[in-house]
């Protein structure tokens, strides 16, 4: 009797202890996420924004990062074979149509419910949040916006008000400018405009803004490409005009040769992003401190868009720990965190944000960014995005290059993007 006591005994002692390790494994794994993101300022500023969750929490996230260039490649392959290995992933907006269409992303609505909210907050700017739906706009929220990039256009105000100029605001003021310019400066060596055509993105990112402003779209209302419509054209043959007056080489540039051109006041005009604001005001980098405005893309046939760049957070579907990673992304997006995460470069994605009177102080530039962001338009919200994209930005460069012509170089980008579409239907 006395053996089977102590049987039973040590066989409760047995099962107490591994229930015990089952629950400090499960706390453990509570207590690790890992995350994914982009090298540069906005994943550095998810990378603090990480360490002060740890210091209230205890919960530790690992940060991997990656440069733009292999940032989607390291992520779809992950996704694609559902490792669960990301517990948070960093992604660019025009990315997000391929990874929602594919299922890879968490449903985020069930999981705010459980936290009482209906959905996402109103104080997130409009257009932010329509990228985190699929399909754009009305569907399902699958991600939520942390830097809220939208183009601006560059000018050095001091050169305009030299030469009796008022700020552009038609593509056609905007070339004009840029002939006065380099004209009347040449003996400074300054070009009117610089803008980026290296193949790829850079071309397409540059032309995108334009191209909405002559009336052109990539797509009819069936998904037919038409960027070979006769304002599409006219548009490729507007940006290869004011090539006329931007540096040799451009068609090789990329935002890094824009930027350096308008720190080094040798350009006087472009389309950047807002990451380079704080470059102009830096002793070290810059030539043109107090020089340059900020303002709305111009506008053509049609009112002028900013093409939208946000980086969105979202949770993989095979994440072992959406809650906890939930928990985090909730937290990182509130307007307290997302202004920590502003005064380290990042634009925000809130309204109350780009009013917020300390951040206004700190980057004047916020009223003319919201603006921006508010009326900015991305780019199409297809699956197919990252291929079409690479195509059509090789034919733009190559017009810019003289390889081909406008016509030719749309009529031949027109097929080539058919063909992208043909494969994915």
């Amino acid at each position: 009797m006395r053996l089977k006591i102590i049987l039973m005994l040590l066989l409760l002692l047995g099962v107490v202890t591994m229930s015990c390790s089952k629950d400090q494994q499960q706390q453990s794994s509570q207590k690790r996420l890992t995350l994914v993101a982009i090298s540069g300022v906005e994943g550095d500023a998810l990378k603090a924004a990480a360490l002060d969750y740890k210091a209230q929490t205890g919960i530790e996230i690992e940060i991997t990062q990656f440069p733009y260039a292999n940032l989607f490649e390291k992520e779809m392959i992950d996704l694609n074979a559902r490792t669960g290995a990301y517990d948070l992933i960093m992604l660019d907006d025009p990315w997000f149509p391929t990874f929602a269409s594919k299922q890879f992303l968490t449903e985020l609505t069930p999981l705010l419910h459980k936290r009482g909210q209906n959905g996402p907050d109103n104080d997130f700017v409009d257009t932010s949040i329509a990228l985190c739906r699929h399909p754009y706009q009305t569907g399902s929220l699958y991600a939520l916006p942390y830097v809220g990039n939208s183009q601006l256009f560059f000018y050095r105000k001091d050169l305009f008000e030299k030469h009796n100029l008022k700020p552009p605001a038609t593509w056609d003021d905007v070339l004009a400018a840029a002939k006065t310019i380099q004209e009347k400066e040449s003996d400074s060596g300054m070009y009117g405009y610089v803008m980026r055509a290296a193949q790829g993105n850079a071309a397409v990112a540059d032309f995108m803004p334009i191209f909405w402003a002559f009336g052109g779209e990539m797509f009819d209302a069936s998904g037919k490409p038409t960027v070979n419509s006769p304002e599409g054209i006219a548009a490729l043959e507007f940006m290869v005009q004011m090539g006329k007056y931007s540096p040799p080489g451009y068609p090789s540039f990329n935002a890094q040769e824009v930027g350096a051109h308008l720190l080094q006041g040798t350009a006087a005009m472009a389309i950047n992003w807002p990451v380079w604001i704080t470059q102009f005001d830096d002793p070290s980098k810059s030539k043109v401190i107090g020089k340059i405005e900020f303002t709305t893309l111009p506008s053509g046939r049609k009112q002028g868009q900013a093409e939208i760049g946000n980086w969105l957070i979202a949770i993989p579907r095979a994440s072992q720990n959406a809650e906890a990673a939930m928990d985090f992304l909730v937290w990182a997006t509130t307007a307290e965190q997302m202004k920590r995460s502003a005064l380290r470069g990042n634009p925000p994605t809130r309204k109350s944000l780009f009013r917020d009177p300390e951040l206004v102080a700190k980057f004047p530039a916020y009223p003319a960014q919201m603006r921006s962001l508010k009326t900015s338009r991305p780019r199409p919200r297809t699956p197919q995005w990252n291929e079409i994209e690479n195509v059509f930005g090789i034919f733009l460069s190559k017009a810019n290059s003289g390889v081909l012509s406008p016509v030719e170089a749309m009529n031949q980008a027109n097929a080539e993007i058919e063909k992208i579409v043909q494969r994915g239907q």
